[in-house]
C-alpha cells in the first residue's frame, strides 16, 4: 500500500470518528490494516497524531472545543464514558464532551499493546485495556503515583481507595500525629491527625522499584499550622503493594528538625 493510501485511510478514520460515523473497533481494524501501532489525541492542541510502525507519523487536525477541560481528573467520569462507547450508547463527540468534562485533556491509544492511557491536567493517568485483553496487575510504582496524586488534589477519598481493606500505617510515635493505624478508617484518622497540625506540599527527588515494596524519597514543605513556622524536611516513605492496592506504607521523616518546627 502506498504512503498516500496509508494516509487517506488515517484521515478517514480521524474524520469518520470524530464525526461519530465509525466506531472504536472499526477504527483499530483499519488503522493496524495500514501499519499505525499508536495515535495520540490531543484535546488542547486540537491534534490527533498517528504512529506508524515504520517510524513515520502523520498529524490530523481536529476541533476539540466544548467543554471546557475540567481542573480536575475524575477517573470514573472517564470510565463512564468508555463504558458508554462500549455498549454503544456514546459515540465520539459525546464520548470527547463527557472526557473533557471529567478534566481529561487527551489519551494514548496502545493498539499493538491492546491499551489506551487517558491523561489529566497533573500528569494523572487512567489505564483501560481493550475489551478481552488481559490487563497485567497493576504495577506498585504507578499505585503509590496515583496516591500522591489524590494527595495533591486533596482527594483523601481517591487516596484511600487504592488502600487495602487492612493496610497497615506507621509512622514514629515521636510525631504528634506517629503511631500505628490500620484499615481504612485508620487511615483516615492518621491522615486527619497530620493535616491538623500541617499544610504540606511534598517534592519528590525519585522513586526505588524494589518489587512490592516502593521507596519515594522527597521532602515535605509548608508550614504548621498553630504558628505558621515554615519548615523543609527530607522524608522517606516505604510503601508495600499487593494486587494493586497498598498493603502497608512507612512514613520516615527527619524527626528532630520537623520537632523543631512543631517547639
Amino acid at each position: 500500500m502506498s504512503d498516500e493510501q496509508v494516509i487517506q485511510t488515517i484521515e478517514d478514520c480521524a474524520r469518520q470518528s470524530h464525526a461519530g460515523t465509525m466506531n472504536f473497533p472499526t477504527v483499530i481494524e483499519r488503522l493496524t490494516a495500514v501499519g499505525v501501532e499508536s495515535y495520540h489525541v490531543d484535546y488542547r492542541g486540537g491534534l490527533a497524531t498517528y504512529y506508524r510502525a515504520s517510524g513515520q507519523a502523520h498529524a490530523v487536525a481536529m476541533q476539540f472545543t466544548e467543554p471546557p477541560i475540567a481542573g480536575a481528573f475524575a477517573v470514573e467520569g472517564v470510565r463512564e464514558a468508555i463504558r458508554g462507547a462500549q455498549e454503544g450508547v456514546v459515540h465520539y463527540p459525546e464520548f470527547v464532551r463527557r472526557t473533557r468534562a471529567a478534566g481529561c485533556v487527551g489519551y494514548d491509544v496502545w493498539i499493538a499493546g491492546r491499551h489506551v492511557v487517558y491523561h489529566g491536567r497533573r500528569g494523572e493517568r487512567h489505564v483501560e485495556w481493550f475489551p478481552g485483553a488481559a490487563a497485567p496487575s497493576r504495577e506498585p510504582v504507578e499505585v503509590v503515583k496515583q496516591v500522591y496524586a489524590a494527595f495533591g488534589r486533596r482527594d483523601l477519598a481517591a487516596a484511600v481507595a487504592l488502600f487495602a481493606p487492612e493496610v497497615q500505617i506507621d509512622q514514629s510515635p515521636e510525631v504528634p500525629w506517629g503511631g500505628h493505624y490500620e484499615g481504612h478508617e485508620g487511615a483516615h484518622e492518621f491522615f486527619a491527625r497530620l493535616t491538623r497540625r500541617l499544610d504540606s506540599t511534598l517534592v519528590f527527588e525519585r522513586f526505588i522499584d524494589a518489587g512490592e515494596h516502593v521507596v519515594a524519597i522527597a521532602r515535605t514543605q509548608g508550614a504548621e499550622r498553630a504558628h505558621g513556622r515554615r519548615y523543609d524536611v527530607p522524608v522517606a516513605h516505604v510503601w508495600q503493594v499487593r494486587d494493586g492496592k497498598v498493603a502497608r506504607v512507612l512514613f520516615c521523616i527527619d524527626n528532630p528538625t520537623m520537632l523543631a518546627a512543631l517547639s
